[in-house]
C-alpha cells in the first residue's frame, strides 16, 4: 500500500510541478487564455493531492428521489443532520460531512441529488463529478429497480469504483418479498458487469431500514387497562456500517491512491488536450494575420505594385 500510495502522489506532484514551469515569464502568465482553460483539472488535482496527504476516503450516496439516501447517510452518521422528508428534491446540492467511523483513514460522506430530478440536468452533471471523486458509492433503492435506475447503476458502474446495493424501506416488505426482492438485486446487479454469469457478492447488497416507518404498539398497564401509540423503530442499518468498515480496514488505503491516479491520469490527458487545442488555435491566428499582414504590406508598397505592372507590360 505505501508505494501505491507514493507513486499516486508522485505522479499529482509531477504534473503540477509541470504546470508551475509553465507559470513562469513568458509562459503561462502571457496566456491568460490557456491558465483558464486548465485551471479545472488542475483544482482536481489539488484537491486529489490534498485528499492523499490527509488520508480522505469519499462516499457517496446515489439513487433516485425518495429512496432515503439523506436517511441512510443520517443513520450511519448517528444523528439527523441532512434534511429528508416525503417531497421529491428535499436534497438540491451536494453537501458533504465528516464521518467518524473509527477506522485508520477520514471518512467523508456526500449526499446527492436524486438522478432523476426533474429539469436536473445540471445536478446530473455534478452526480457524475463526484462519482469521479469518490473511492466507494453507495447506490441507494428500497424495492425492484426501475429502468431508470438500472441505467443510472449502469453509469455509475462504469467509474470503476467499489458499489453497494443499498435496499432501503425493508421495513415496508414481509420477508417472502424481500428475499425476492434480494434475488432480483443480484440477477440486475450481476447484469450491470463485465460477466453476466456472475450475481453480485453478498457483502455488495445490503438491507438496511434508514428511517422507519412508526408501528403501532399495544401498551397493558397494571390496572388492566390497554392502549395503543405510536412508535418509532431505531434506524436498522448496522450491517452496512459493517460493511463499509470491513472494506474500508480491508482496502481503503488501496482504493485511495487507485483512483487518485485514475484522476491524475485523466487530468493530464485533458491538459494536453486543451493545450493541444489552444497551441493549434494560437498558431492559425498567427498564419490568418501574417497572410493579412502580407497581402496588406503588397498593397500599400506602390514599387512591388509598379513592377508588377512592368512584368505583365513588358512579358519580362
Amino acid at each position: 500500500f505505501p508505494v501505491t500510495i507514493i507513486s499516486a502522489r508522485a505522479s499529482i506532484k509531477q504534473t503540477l510541478s509541470w504546470y508551475t514551469y509553465l507559470r513562469k515569464p513568458g509562459h503561462l502568465s502571457s496566456k491568460p487564455d490557456l491558465a483558464s482553460l486548465i485551471k479545472p483539472q488542475i483544482e482536481i488535482l489539488n484537491a486529489t493531492l490534498h485528499k492523499l496527504d490527509s488520508n480522505l476516503i469519499k462516499i457517496a450516496a446515489f439513487g433516485l428521489v425518495s429512496r432515503g439516501k439523506s436517511a441512510v447517510l443520517n443513520s450511519l452518521l448517528g444523528e439527523k443532520i441532512l434534511e429528508t422528508g416525503p417531497l421529491n428534491g428535499v436534497t438540491q446540492w451536494p453537501r458533504s460531512l465528516r464521518w467518524q467511523s473509527g477506522t485508520k483513514v477520514c471518512v467523508e460522506l456526500i449526499d446527492t441529488p436524486g438522478l432523476d430530478e426533474i429539469n436536473g440536468e445540471v445536478r446530473g452533471e455534478m452526480a457524475r463529478t463526484v462519482a469521479q471523486q469518490a473511492d466507494l458509492i453507495l447506490f441507494v433503492v428500497s424495492g425492484d429497480i426501475t429502468r431508470t435506475e438500472y441505467q443510472a447503476l449502469l453509469e455509475l458502474r462504469q467509474a470503476q469504483k467499489p458499489l453497494i446495493l443499498v435496499f432501503n424501506k425493508i421495513d415496508l416488505y414481509p420477508d417472502t418479498d424481500k428475499s425476492t426482492i434480494y434475488h432480483n438485486l443480484q440477477v440486475l446487479g450481476a447484469a450491470t458487469g463485465d460477466q453476466e454469469s456472475d450475481p453480485l457478492l453478498p457483502d455488495e447488497i445490503v438491507m438496511v431500514s434508514a428511517e422507519p416507518a412508526p408501528m403501532e404498539v399495544r401498551v397493558e398497564y397494571a390496572d388492566g387497562r390497554i392502549s395503543y401509540e405510536w412508535e418509532t423503530p431505531k434506524p436498522q442499518v448496522q450491517e452496512l456500517k459493517q460493511t463499509i468498515l470491513n472494506i474500508l480496514n480491508r482496502e481503503g488505503r488501496s482504493l485511495l491512491a487507485l483512483n487518485a491516479l485514475v484522476q491524475a491520469k485523466e487530468s493530464e490527458a485533458i491538459i494536453a488536450e486543451k493545450t493541444l487545442y489552444f497551441r493549434q488555435q494560437e498558431a492559425e491566428a498567427l498564419i490568418w494575420r501574417f497572410c493579412k499582414y502580407k497581402d496588406l504590406a503588397i498593397a500599400l508598397n506602390p514599387f512591388s505594385f509598379l513592377m508588377r505592372s512592368t512584368v505583365i507590360v513588358t512579358g519580362k
